[in-house]
């Protein structure tokens, strides 16, 4: 089996670099590419059991609730504590980019606000 990260299609790292201090980390054990910000992860891109291509983030447990409700291509997060993370699969038609991108943001925010103030400070203020 191929534990290679996935590569990062553009569009998710445009998003990336759009938030101050993110930074992409391979996790070839894993398979997956881990978001990072202050050494805290937010975010993966990995592959579903199945074999399909998903980003999972942390996210507000009701958001949460409610995009698993809306969307058939977004499930409780694999691997993750089921409440907090979920899992978007990227090449399904039913989760657009524009939900991906913002649940990246989304995630980031949660982690970035819960990093030190000291840590918080270093990185460029949010846009």
């Amino acid at each position: 089996m191929d534990t290679s990260p996935p590569g990062l299609d553009a569009w998710i790292a445009d998003a990336l670099a759009r938030l101050p201090g993110a930074v992409v980390v391979p996790y070839p054990d894993w398979g997956s590419q881990t978001f990072q910000v202050g050494g805290k992860h937010f975010g993966r891109l990995g592959r579903a059991p199945g074999g399909e291509l998903i980003v999972t983030v942390k996210g507000d447990p009701d958001v949460n609730a409610a995009l698993v409700s809306a969307h058939d291509g977004v499930t409780p997060g694999y691997y993750a504590n089921k409440r907090l993370w979920i899992s978007l699969a990227i090449e399904d038609d039913s989760v657009p980019r524009d939900l991906v991108v913002e649940a990246i943001e989304s995630a980031y925010a949660i982690v970035r606000a819960s990093l030190p103030k000291r840590v918080q400070a270093e990185l460029e203020p949010p846009a």
